[in-house]
């Protein structure tokens, strides 16, 4: 019996050493630990590797930037809003990408203040909570290097730190408290930089979810949502209006 015992051992471990000598070569044909990286890496490394992420990153290495340039930064939220449209008369350059996160923003910040821009509108942290599954710790510690880079990098330029906004279903509403701790976090991180804090979560969150009215699939705006949106930047962005407004009312009040 012991020397039966002893073949099925022996012939259990040939067939183990000949599995893992197959799989070892299929690896080394496929690329080797790049090929591991790149299919069990995590989840922010498929997002850099995706072509649209690729496509649109290569373009703002080419794009010129300038001080007189108001840029919105950010993932999908700020990727699809038509800002320009919105705001005519300003000189926006819309830098976000769909899928980034906080560490993507802060891997491509420097090259995009190169042209030290006049202001940025910061809106980031979401893809990090639901996708990466980072803590709004983890997040905020990003928040700091990216504030930091841009005191240090052009002191001139004016950041505007913007709040995370609110999710709806399909996602799962309790996310919505952890929304709610990383907003804090960040009210307090822009604070102590000097930079102004945008809370856009309290325009647009109902019912502790993000109003329905500025959504179809729970995370992503339509057009009802940027139009809000765009209505609390837009004394911000073109100051002008304000002198305006006060203008026709006083001579409608005059009449």
């Amino acid at each position: 019996m012991a020397a039966i015992a002893f073949w099925v051992s022996l012939v259990s471990v040939s067939l183990n050493a000949g599995f893992v000598a197959i799989g070892a070569a299929v690896i080394a044909r496929r690329g080797g630990w790049a090929y591991l990286r790149g299919r069990f890496g995590s989840r922010e490394q498929a997002i850099y590797q995706s072509p649209y992420y690729n496509h649109r990153h290569s373009q703002f290495d080419r794009l010129p930037m300038s001080p007189s340039d108001i840029m919105f930064l950010g993932d999908s939220i700020t990727d699809e809003g038509e800002w320009s449209d919105w705001f005519p008369a300003a000189t926006i350059r819309n830098r976000g990408i769909s899928g980034d996160t906080i560490g993507g923003v802060l891997r491509r910040l420097p090259n995009l203040l190169k042209g030290a821009p006049k202001a940025v509108f910061l809106m980031i942290g979401i893809n990090d909570l639901i996708n990466v599954r980072r803590s709004p710790e983890q997040v905020l510690a990003c928040y700091e290097q990216i504030l930091s880079l841009v005191k240090q990098q052009t002191p001139q330029t004016q950041v505007y730190v913007q709040s995370v906004l609110p999710i709806a279903a399909p996602f799962p509403s309790a996310l919505n408290q952890t929304i709610l701790q990383l907003n804090q976090g960040i009210a307090a991180l822009a604070t102590s930089f000097g930079y102004r804090y945008l809370d856009l979560h309290g325009a647009f969150v109902v019912n502790g979810q993000l109003d329905p009215a500025c959504t179809t699939d729970g995370l992503h705006l339509n057009g009802e949502g940027y139009a809000r949106w765009a209505s609390h930047l837009r004394l911000l962005i073109d100051p002008t209006l304000s002198l305006a407004e006060t203008f026709l009312a006083k001579t409608s009040g005059d009449d």
